[in-house]
């Protein structure tokens, strides 16, 4: 399928049918989303699958402020977890550590979501973390989780919203 044409059908989803995603599908969308670029290669992040309990435990923490409901009816959570960004040398004691993760998990973020509708899923990033500690005790982990992606098969007959965008002048201009 095109780039293009899978950025022009890709979605939020907030509505998932109750149908179980193949485990190997999950797999192999994260291995691919793995070749996404990041800052000197330093990939600081650890993609966690999250099914049954864990994902409800994992919805449970995003539900904060009555927002992320979709979240328990997704059928899997991708946990993102930043991990510690190894830059090259030369920027030791000039750059700070992770500088460039949080644009290397965008990047990555990004590639999940193509790759799911690539593959006929459906999802939902999530940035709003509730609970941040229980987050990270549920996966074992020191590091932030700065965001979930919900997946799952669209629920049948659920609206596919029309996409809002701001007109290109306001977001693109050509200079020299």
């Amino acid at each position: 399928m095109e780039l293009a044409s899978l950025i022009e059908r890709r979605y939020s989803c907030r509505s998932y049918a109750d149908r179980p995603v193949d485990r190997a599908l999950v797999r192999k969308i994260c291995k691919e989303a793995a070749l996404a670029p990041s800052a000197c290669n330093s990939q600081p992040w650890k993609m966690h699958a999250l099914y049954g309990e864990k994902k409800a435990a994992a919805a449970r923490a995003l539900q904060g402020l009555g927002l992320n409901a979709h979240a328990a009816r997704a059928p899997v959570l991708i946990a993102v977890e930043q991990t510690p960004a190894k830059y090259m040398s030369r920027f030791d004691g000039i750059v700070p550590p992770n500088a460039w993760a949080p644009c290397d998990i965008g990047i990555l973020a990004a590639h999940i979501v193509l790759l799911a509708e690539a593959n006929g899923l459906q999802s939902c990033i999530i940035g709003y973390d509730a609970d941040p500690a229980a987050v990270k005790e549920l996966l074992h982990t020191e590091n932030p989780v700065p965001l979930f992606i919900a997946l799952g098969y669209a629920e049948e007959g659920a609206p596919m919203p029309a996409k809002k965008r701001k007109p290109t002048e306001d977001v693109f201009t050509e200079e020299e």
